[in-house]
Order: C-alpha cells, then structure tokens, then sequence
C-alpha cells in the first residue's frame, strides 16, 4: 500500500485563502500549527486524489490514524508522527486532528449534501477543528470557540462556493446544498458549464450572503482573545474571509477567478491587522478586561459577550460612555444578542419558544429580586438606571414575531410594531442610561430606534430573503405590482428598488424627527444617539446611492468613516 505522504499534491500552507502559522503567531506555537497543517494537507490530498477508490482512500487514512494515536513504526506516515510528537509535547488531545479525518473519510464515500444543515454537520469536522486546536494551542478558553467555529466553517464554504466547478467536474463532489439547488430549477449538472447561469449566480449569492451572516456574527473574536498576536491573526483571516464572500456574491466562480490576488490579499490583511490592533490598544479606549461580575449575560463570560459587542455598528459609540454608563449599555447589548440569537439560530420552533419563555422568567426573576447569578451584572444596571421591565420584555415579544413564523411582507402597522419592540424598545433602555429626560427621552427612542431598523431591514434584504424572511411592507410591495410574498421572487423583482423607496421615505422621516430632538437636547446626554444616527443615516444614503437591483453590491460599514463620524459628532 502506498504511503499516503507519497500522494501530495504538492499544496502548501502558502496556498491557502488564509495564512497558516504566519509571523504574527509567536515561535513557540507555529511548529505544532505547521505539524498539523502538514497532517491535514497530506490528509486532504489522499480524499482528493483523483484515480484512487474509495476504500483505498479510507484505508490510507486509517493508517494515518493509528500513525497519529499508536505507537511509532519505521514506516509510520511521516506526518502523522510529527504531529504526534508534537501533541505530546504540549499534552494535547489528538481529537481535532480525528475530527479532520473523518471529515476526508466523507469525501472519499460522501458526493452530495442535500441541505444547509446537512452542509454544516460537515463543517463540524472539516473545518471547526482546525480553529479549535490553534485556540487549544494558545490556551484559550473554549468560550471563543463559537465565534472561530463560525469563522472556520465560513472559511471551508467560500472554498466551496470558489471550486464548485471544480470539485464536480474532477471529483463529481457537490458541496451546495441540494435544496438551495433545486429552489432555484438546478440539478448539479448546472456545475458543468462553462459560466453560470443567472438562476445559478443567484443561489451562489444567497450561499454567500449566508457566509457573510455567519462572519458578522464572529466579529469581534480577535479582542476577546488572550494572546494579542493570535488576535491579529485572526483578524486578518477574519477580514479576508470577508472579502472573498462579498466577491462571490458577485462573480461568476464558473469563469471568473474569485481567489485574491496577495497584493490584495496583503492590503486587507494589513488594513484588517491595523483595524484590530486600534481597537485592542488605541483610541478612543477600551472596555475593561474584567468587571465586578464574572459573568455576563446567559451565563457568557465577559470576553465572550464582548466578542458580540465589539463589531457592532454602535461598539465606538457606546465606548464614548462613563463606564458606569457603559458597561451598562453593554449589558443591555449582550441581552439583545442573547435574546436575537434564538431567532437567528436553526432549530424547532417550539424549542426558541420555550428559550424565549425562560427568558420571560429570567427578567421576571431580576425585578423580584431574585435575579440567576449569570444576570447579576444586568440587574446592576436596571437597579443604577431604573430601566423597566417592559422593555426588556418587548424585545422578547419582537423576537418571539420572527420565531412563530418567518415575517414575510407585513402591513405597515405590523411592520411599525415589530420595528417598535425589536427596536424603540432597546432605545427606550438606552435613553434611561444616558440619563435623558422621560418625554424627550422616549421620543428619541421612537424615531432612532425604527429609523435605525428601517435601515438595517433596507441593508439586510439579501440575508434576509436566504433565511425565508422579507420585511419590506406589502402595501410598498402591491404599489409596485409586487404581489408575491416568497422573499427571493419578491428581491428579484426589477420593480424592488420603487417598493424600497417608501421605506426609505419612512426611515428619512424618522431621521429627521430624531435628529431635531437630538439637536435641541443637552449634548453631552446625546453623544452616543448622535453618532449612530450618522452613522446609519450614512449608511441609509450609500444604499439609495446603490439602489435595489439586483445584483446588489454589499454595503457595510467603514471604519475609516465611522471614526470621522465620532469625532465630528461624539467628541468635537
């Protein structure tokens, strides 16, 4: 039988979309990086190896797992035994690397996945245990593994998303989910072509827009990590992630090259690396590394819940704050997250209605003084700011609307009531931190809060549409001849960008109402709403600016602007 380390295809760690063990990881940890690295690549090569069956391949990799747990043999697969060297030199489990193992025991047997899920399930152990062991290898605490898991399997997706050609016309393997295929009239054949068809591009986009969601929700993974250099490595890996997916919402990967170049790839990774080391060393400061409470919410260490806080819109912002202020704030964000999550998460609907109802009984518990020692932190701050208890439950109530059933063209009314609850009502808690007056205070809440969500629902109408869900009003959508409510009919529409225009109009309105009352309150009260308010209203006008037809362009924020933003509008 050959050696498997005799099949190499002669990639190496240079090749990746993303960088292996590069400089910015510290000696001492890139050998058993690299050893594992070099175990998976020769691992990766033998399910890949095009004239080899399937039972040779799983044979090959048998044999490289019992190189990797038994004993050392002369003949032992080199790579194998490099990398068991190198876990028992740091007392490390070799489960990751098994994990990978049978992930290319798949590969060698399994040629299609018939839905997302089913997507994901593989991703669990083909990528997910990657991130995981370079965490392990640093020490990290194992709260940040969903935030990498997210990261890695994003990773492995827009690899497959670039070399779906490829991979079925060489190995006649499909890694886009049956399902998403077939809502689109597509069998795997349509693979095969030599560019792809409009009906294709569309179901690569909503696969990428979903890579992009899954991204967003690891923002912030590098600041939460111990070691600062793995940090910025993850940053850039996290950014050129990023750029790939937004790529492949766009091109053709049939006949365009959807790879980075490096100096592309070298730009967005300094940019990405120097965006990071601001926002873990530099101004405009930082939140503590600890505070007064161990936990924070739903039982989330504080480094965990600041991986949520910190790559969202408002994160400089609310930094801005007095501390009290602001660790405040950022509880009220980690219940929000905690709370939104259960809607964002795949699953039964009875199961996020039963975890909406403890959370019902959790805000409950905390104003009968009886708060669950992982909310302590959060009834601090309810107790310093007299925050009420309806509003945390409208955000419950909100959520509890995407959960019953996925929100497709409300009417107005019920439009402005979700916008209201998942929205004004978190305005509502911020405007009592920032210490405003009641009337003028609520007021904010009710313009800001719907005028922020009019956006984002403007922003999110791709990512929206991929999960079954379409906000846009049914009134806007009827007075542009739109009558179907399925959401990726409804987003292909040319007449789309005339529905979007009402709600622009609504969000504009909203703008300028909050605004007045912002311009007429008491500044230093009104810092952190005056720099959202920018930041989104910037926001609100780069997408008129791009318009609604497909395809659309991706429009995300800028840190470059949301830092003029703050010091035009929270500091000068």
């Amino acid at each position: 039988m050959t050696n498997a380390s005799e099949l190499r295809s002669g990639k190496t760690h240079r090749d990746e979309n993303f960088p292996v063990a590069s400089l910015l990881i510290r000696a001492q940890h890139r050998r058993p990086i690299l050893a594992f690295y070099e175990f998976a690549r020769v691992a990766d090569d033998v399910a890949d190896h095009p004239s080899l069956t399937a039972a040779a391949k799983i044979e090959l990799l048998d044999r490289m797992e019992a190189d990797l747990i038994g004993d050392e043999r002369p003949d032992a697969n080199p790579q194998a035994a490099a990398l068991r060297r190198a876990l028992a030199e740091r007392g490390l489990s070799p489960e990751h690397a098994q994990d990978l193992l049978r992930a290319f025991r798949l590969d060698a047997s399994k040629r299609r996945y018939k839905d997302w899920a089913d997507l994901m399930s593989y991703c669990a152990l083909s990528a997910m245990p990657v991130g995981r062991f370079v965490l392990d290898v640093h020490g990290e605490s194992r709260s940040t593994w969903p935030a990498s898991d997210a990261i890695c399997a994003a990773l492995q997706i827009n690899n497959h998303l670039q070399d779906c050609g490829l991979d079925y016309r060489n190995l006649d393997r499909v890694y886009l989910p049956l399902d998403d295929l077939a809502r689109y009239g597509l069998g795997v054949e349509a693979l095969g072509d030599a560019k792809a068809s409009p009906a294709l591009r569309r179901c690569i986009a909503e696969l990428a827009h979903r890579v992009e969601k899954m991204l967003h929700e690891a923002d912030g993974l590098e600041t939460a990590i111990a070691d600062w250099r793995l940090g910025l490595e993850i940053s850039v890996i996290h950014a050129l992630a990023l750029q790939i997916a937004r790529r492949l919402t766009v091109s053709d990967p049939l006949s365009a090259e959807t790879h980075l170049g490096k100096w592309r790839a070298g730009g967005v990774g300094l940019l990405a690396a120097l965006s990071s080391a601001s926002r873990r060393f530099g101004w405009p400061g930082r939140l503590p590394a600890s505070t007064t409470n161990a936990n924070a919410i739903g039982a989330e260490p504080v480094a965990e819940a600041r991986v949520r806080a910190s790559g969202s819109s408002f994160y400089m912002a609310m930094r801005l704050m007095p501390p009290e202020q602001r660790q405040a704030m950022f509880q009220i964000y980690s219940f929000c997250r905690a709370v939104d999550d259960i809607a964002d998460n795949g699953g039964p609907r009875d199961v996020h209605c039963v975890q909406l109802q403890r959370w019902r009984h959790d805000v409950e518990a905390i104003y009968a003084s009886a708060a669950p020692p992982h909310l302590r932190a959060l009834a601090e701050a309810i107790r310093t700011f007299n925050l009420r208890r309806d509003d945390f439950l409208a955000v419950i109530d909100g959520v509890e609307m995407d959960v019953i059933a996925p929100m497709r063209a409300p009417d107005w009314a019920t439009l402005d009531l979700y916008c209201d609850r998942v929205a004004s009502a978190v305005g509502r808690l911020c405007v009592r931190v920032f210490k405003m007056e009641d009337a003028q205070g609520l007021a904010l809440a009710h313009h800001l809060g719907r005028a922020l969500q009019l956006t984002n629902i403007l922003r999110d109408i791709d990512e929206d549409a991929a999960v079954g869900r379409l906000y846009l009003p049914q009134e806007a959508l009827r007075a542009v001849g739109i009558t179907s409510s399925d959401p990726l009919d409804a987003i292909a529409n040319p007449a789309i960008d005339q529905a979007c225009a009402a709600v622009v109009a609504r969000a504009r309105r909203h703008f300028v109402e909050s605004d007045a009352i912002i311009a007429r309150s008491p500044r230093r009260l009104v810092r952190t709403a005056r720099v959202m308010s920018a930041a989104y209203r910037s926001i609100l006008e780069r997408l008129v600016a791009r318009g609604w037809l497909p395809p659309r362009a991706p429009v995300k924020r800028r840190r470059a602007q949301l830092i003029w933003i703050v010091l035009c509008h929270g500091i000068v």
